[in-house]
């Protein structure tokens, strides 16, 4: 079916290589896209709205990757929510660890739109999604980047992400924001969050809510438990 929007774990590859791979490959890899928009949230710097790339192409290990700096500087030039700082790009690896699946899988030559969520708000996340909803079509393909539980051990991260990954799958925004609080309240020892991207997801539940036509499938499931690097203890 026609696909308008992937979500993909941002880990190391050893542990969410082959889970990101499983999203791309649902991607309909002849296809011309007119911009890919790759949304993640910022681990770094925090400030109301987000910040859009606008100065330059990616230089990637597989060659380098077009900016739409245009569309870039006109969605930061028509919308208060949308800025360009230098620090929530510089050390950000969120987006850049989507472009060489894109690279690998995308069989003619695309443009990207990169986009870090710096805010917590909810009020700023629907203005977000609400100036992004227009380019929301079948011409584009948005890439929604988040990993799910840091730090639980391998059993509890195993539930906690089940019922994360199910309330994304609701298409309702309040379901998935009641279940991430409830998470919270679980008392799960090392439980540092339910899923570190959730302001790039809720981005996305905002633009596709209400309507029926878009659904969300579950495709694959991970943790850094399951890789011969990582231990049951602590897991992403």
């Amino acid at each position: 079916e026609e696909i308008r929007a992937v979500i993909s774990p941002h880990a190391g590859y050893v542990f969410s290589g082959e889970v990101a791979a499983t999203s791309f490959n649902q991607i309909d890899k002849t296809k011309k896209y007119d911009n890919i928009f790759i949304i993640g949230s910022s681990h770094r710097v925090y400030f109301e709205g987000a910040s859009i790339y606008n100065k330059g192409n990616y230089k990637m290990p597989m060659g380098i990757v077009k900016v739409n700096t245009d569309l870039a500087t006109k969605l930061i030039e028509e919308n208060r929510c949308f800025t360009y700082r230098d620090d929530a790009h510089q050390t950000e690896h969120s987006l850049e660890v989507q472009l060489p699946f894109l690279q690998y899988v995308m069989q003619n030559e695309f443009q990207i739109v990169p986009i870090v969520i710096a805010s917590q708000s909810e009020n700023q996340i629907k203005k977000i999604a609400k100036a992004l909803k227009p380019y929301f079509t079948s011409k584009n393909l948005f890439v929604i980047s988040t990993d799910f539980s840091h730090y639980p051990d391998y059993k509890n991260a195993k539930i906690v992400d089940q019922l994360t990954a199910e309330s994304v799958a609701t298409n309702n925004p309040e379901t998935f924001l009641k279940t991430i609080r409830e998470n919270e309240k679980k008392n799960i020892s090392n439980l540092a969050t339910s899923m570190c991207g959730w302001s790039s997801v809720l981005t996305l539940m905002y633009m596709t809510e209400g309507n029926s036509d878009y659904k969300y499938q579950l495709l694959d499931y991970q943790n850094s438990g399951d890789s011969q690097y990582g231990d049951h203890d602590r897991v992403v």
